[in-house]
């Protein structure tokens, strides 16, 4: 039986089945960093998960990646923003880092920078433009470079990108809400 979009985005979302996910690195090239925490965030609820690192072992990324990914084996869809070349592919090539026997398994992908760019013209294409242009309820946080660069010297710095990747995930489930209309395909 083949369910078209509509239908299976309804049933994904009862479920908890579709999750938003959001990933925070300290670099943007998973062969010169790591993964400092990724959240994951169910349709239909309020809390969000977050694994993350503790600020003595920034770098050795390796539970974080196994605990993440195997939570996002469980669920039917994922969605995030710009993850299709940046998210999912750092935390694959992190597990391959590592030699781990565990695949990130293929699920229905639900990128929101492409179906936005394919279907709108703004003048910008962040999440955090598009987030604030929309007046959604929850905004992008913004992050101070000095932060950024302090990670693994403050411990308040860790606590604050912990505090930006959940933001991450509930103004993309906003986001997600105020554009799925848009949705015509979803591909794994």
């Amino acid at each position: 039986m083949q369910l078209d979009e509509k239908t299976f985005l309804r049933m994904a979302e009862a479920s908890g089945e579709l999750v938003f996910v959001d990933i925070e690195t300290t670099n943007l090239q998973s062969d010169y960093g790591s993964v400092l925490m990724v959240s994951i965030l169910p349709y239909n609820e309020d809390k969000v998960t977050t694994y993350s690192v503790k600020r003595n072992a920034i770098g050795n990324d390796q539970k974080v990646v196994r605990e993440a990914v195997e939570h996002l084996n469980e669920m039917a869809c994922w969605c995030t923003f710009y993850g299709k070349m940046f998210d999912i592919p750092f935390l694959r090539s992190r597990l391959l880092k590592w030699g781990m026997n565990l695949e990130l398994d293929k699920r229905h992908h639900i990128d929101l920078y492409w179906i936005i760019r394919a279907n709108t013209n703004t003048s910008r294409r962040s999440q955090a433009h598009l987030l604030n242009w929309l007046g959604t309820p929850h905004e992008k946080m913004s992050v101070s470079a000095s932060t950024w660069s302090d990670v693994t010297q403050d411990p308040k710095a860790l606590s604050i990108l912990k505090d930006r990747c959940e933001s991450d995930v509930l103004g993309l489930r906003d986001l997600y809400n105020r554009t799925k209309h848009f949705i015509r395909n979803i591909q794994r």
